[in-house]
């Protein structure tokens, strides 16, 4: 249940970038979409002028598949400047120039609306590392990994916003004091007056709680369990072979001033103890649909100016030189 061929990175290439660009994760949805993160084809005052989307798992050599439009959730560009990385539909739907080959998966989405304390693989193309130092390896457009994580919360209760999008897992260690989910939904978990509940501002050590028992203390899928990285975004979690959420975000609380901490190394860089979220996709999937029965506006990629084919396999080949990927237990 490991090898997903549909899995692939994306090259996403800004107009300010050019000639360099960005590596997210994405899963094929239909024969000509894929499915990322929103954040993945947004940047502050610039455009996309250029994605590729990459496979290599499985197969004899690797494909470089062009795509030609993409819709982000319009909640995404709304809610965005407001929560910024927690921002609500962090989705989007890349549709690519070509259909793609036979023998590639396809993945159904997941649904229902009962997600938690499933067991869910994730896959990813980003950072690795290991939980006892965070990320030390760079992200791989060629190589995923991937590996089990449950999801147990929403982020909802953070913002009171009653919008219930985003699915919440920690990277536990096998034991209980690297368990970040129940130090953040113990029942007394507390922050200063005037930022409660924000996981951004919990950086600055106001917030302190205690482990007395009130949250299950679930401790993981020992050596192969995951969280995310840099990179990771976009990826799929799937639930029964179905595509129950995509890698949006991760937070931690640090360590300055705070009470019985989870977090191993006290830095947001994918260890022990953090916490990560994905867009939740059962809650979006009429979206999702409405994406691919052609029933809701994308954004067209201007197509590339043609350069002779070894050229062009060579410059993409310099684009895409290796760089990481999930962390795993080990």
């Amino acid at each position: 249940d490991t090898l997903r061929n549909g899995v692939g990175s994306i090259f996403v290439e800004f107009v300010g970038t050019a000639p360099g660009g960005f590596i997210c994760t994405a899963a094929a949805i239909s024969d000509v979409h894929i499915l990322t993160a929103g954040h993945c084809v947004r940047e502050p005052d610039d455009t996309v002028s250029q994605i590729l989307f990459v496979l290599n798992s499985g197969l004899d050599s690797p494909m470089i598949l062009p795509a030609q439009s993409f819709t982000v959730h319009p909640w995404y560009d709304l809610t965005s400047p407001i929560y910024g990385a927690f921002a609500h539909g962090d989705i989007a739907i890349i549709e690519l120039a070509e259909p793609l080959p036979d023998g590639i998966e396809i993945y159904d989405l997941y649904r229902d609306s009962d997600e938690f304390n499933q067991e869910t693989r994730h896959y990813g193309h980003g950072r690795s590392g290991k939980g006892t130092k965070g990320d030390t390896g760079g992200a791989d457009f060629f190589y995923a990994r991937t590996g089990l994580n449950t999801y147990e919360q929403y982020l909802e209760p953070f913002f009171g916003d009653g919008i219930e999008d985003q699915l919440l897992y920690d990277f536990d260690s096998g034991g209980s004091k690297h368990n970040a989910m129940a130090w953040w939904f113990t029942s007394k978990y507390k922050c200063a007056p005037s930022k409660e509940g924000n996981p951004p501002w919990a950086q600055d050590g106001q917030c302190t709680t205690q482990k007395d028992g009130s949250y299950p203390d679930f401790k993981g899928f020992r050596k192969l369990e995951v969280g995310l990285g840099p990179g990771d975004s976009g990826g799929p979690a799937f639930i029964d072979g179905k595509i129950a959420g995509v890698h949006s975000f991760g937070f931690t609380h640090y360590c300055s001033g705070v009470t019985n901490g989870t977090d191993f190394t006290c830095g947001l860089d994918s260890s022990f103890g953090e916490m990560s979220g994905d867009t939740r996709v059962s809650f979006h999937a009429d979206f999702i649909d409405l994406v691919l029965g052609g029933a809701f506006p994308s954004t067209p990629i201007p197509e590339p100016v043609p350069e002779p084919a070894a050229a062009e396999s060579a410059a993409v080949s310099e684009l895409l030189s290796p760089m990481g990927h999930l962390f795993m237990n080990n």
